[in-house]
């Protein structure tokens, strides 16, 4: 499913003549992104002399990794509108150690409270692990905590699997860069 988040900025980010103000773009920009759960290191835009229907372009960094974003001014006022589309689509970025420990903290926290399963599966996984009664019921009938211990994690693009002596549990990353649980094995 394709996801586009394309926003007409609705602030004047003029200073005069159509000039688009940098900086006050970037904070924008940064917000949008947080409100939509899109896990980005920063932005760095230009401040242009440009005017409607002109494209400039941002740079996004998003886990280490720069891409080109692209910004159009939509009037003579210096409002503008962009899309996460590419942000949140592009490949997977390859930071496995960030990966590692985010994933590390969702098997500590369902090692902590193993009713926190329900929280880190997957849409599917939690409709599969509830059949007729609530997640919470249902993991608390099969799984004990710790869920794994001692485990072996490895990371390949957008999925993991952590496995221990008893288990594997897979995992996969949703497009906010957050790690989900797919199964449990």
């Amino acid at each position: 499913m394709k996801r586009v988040a394309l926003i007409a900025a609705g602030l004047v980010l003029a200073g005069c003549g159509g000039k688009i103000d940098g900086g006050a773009l970037e904070g924008e920009i940064t917000k949008d992104a947080e409100e939509r759960g899109i896990v980005i290191d920063g932005v760095d835009c230009p401040s242009p002399d440009t005017e409607m229907g002109a494209t400039f372009t941002c740079t996004i960094t998003v886990k280490g990794q720069d891409s080109e974003f692209d910004v159009v001014q939509t009037d003579d006022n210096g409002n503008v509108s962009y899309d996460f589309g590419g942000v949140v689509e592009g490949p997977a970025v390859n930071d496995t150690e960030a990966d590692k420990a985010s994933i590390d903290a969702v098997i500590d926290t369902i090692g902590k409270d193993i009713t926190a399963l329900c929280d880190y599966a997957t849409r599917e996984f939690r409709k599969e692990l509830a059949a007729d009664q609530s997640c919470t019921q249902a993991v608390l009938a099969k799984y004990e905590s710790p869920l794994i211990e001692d485990y072996q994690l490895s990371v390949d693009g957008d999925n993991a699997a952590a496995t221990d002596d008893t288990r594997t549990v897979t995992f996969e990353r949703q497009k906010n860069g957050s790690w989900l649980i797919t199964d449990i094995r």
